[in-house]
């Protein structure tokens, strides 16, 4: 599945960061607005390097994550007509933080001659910029998912890691036909009222996991009405390898009647993962 994604957020809220971040954890490219923009505007030619910039095949196969651009209404509107001529759309991530763990951090970090007033009239600056911006997303719908709004907002006053993770899921919310489970609370309440349940516990960088993924989304196609099926993302639940005492990646859990039953490890065909379940019905 290709995965398209704008990254956006006021200075100091880490988009540069959480765009590498995430580029990584899906293994598809990033650009940041800052190599496009010129006195903080996209001219022709900023656009012009973004459309070959898309035009490159392994891009244009896998996926893109473009942080910090558009900034205004009006990049926006050249930005979806350019897209619409590659037949693409894009979901549009807002990450949202205090004004005062903001003004915090760049403090931390300001440049010679800046003052905090100065922080505070930047922030304004792009808050005022960005409302039309933002109202024009909110009132799109996603492409992926017409009953939600194609803009996002997501909580970025908590650590990178828990903003990285949130960011992670949601390119895999529509992916399969079984859903991510984002935490232990979760996992848990799961485990606590479902009969049976099947746990694939997965990491984005392990190869083996990426053939195990569409076995499990089959298990979920076959017996949803009557199992749970989902998947857990390793990297943010590492205390969940060693509460249960996973081996490896991938792990497949397997429970019933709230206990673990079974766990089978590494790639196994789906015959033994249907067989296995059928056991516990």
């Amino acid at each position: 599945m290709s995965k398209q994604l704008i990254l956006l957020g006021p200075p100091g809220v880490g988009v540069k960061t959480q765009a590498i971040a995430l580029a990584k954890r899906w293994d598809v490219a990033y650009l940041t607005g800052d190599a496009l923009m010129d006195d903080g505007k996209a001219d022709d030619g900023g656009m012009q390097a973004i459309r070959r910039w898309l035009e490159q095949p392994d891009i244009m196969l896998k996926g893109w994550i473009l942080g910090g651009f558009p900034r205004s209404l009006a990049e926006a509107e050249h930005f979806d007509a350019l897209l619409a001529s590659f037949d693409l759309t894009a979901d549009v991530v807002y990450l949202k933080a205090m004004t005062g763990l903001l003004i915090n951090r760049m403090v931390a970090r300001k440049a010679a001659g800046e003052t905090v007033g100065s922080i505070r009239k930047r922030l304004a600056d792009y808050e005022a910029e960005t409302v039309p911006l933002l109202a024009y997303y909110e009132g799109q719908r996603s492409a992926e998912d017409g009953a939600r709004s194609r803009l996002i907002t997501i909580n970025a006053s908590r650590s990178v890691a828990e903003v990285t993770s949130e960011l992670a899921q949601l390119g895999e919310e529509h992916a399969g036909a079984a859903r991510f489970v984002k935490d232990e609370s979760e996992l848990d309440s799961l485990i606590e009222k479902e009969a049976l349940l099947v746990v694939d516990c997965i990491a984005s960088w392990c190869g083996p996991c990426k053939l195990v993924t569409p076995l499990i989304d089959r298990l979920a196609e076959e017996y949803g009405e009557r199992v749970s099926v989902v998947k857990l993302d390793f990297d943010s639940n590492k205390q969940v390898s060693k509460r249960f005492g996973l081996k490896g990646m991938p792990s497949v859990m397997f429970f019933k009647a709230g206990e673990l039953s079974r766990t089978l490890t590494g790639v196994k065909p789906y015959k033994a993962y249907s067989e296995l379940l059928m056991d516990l019905f």
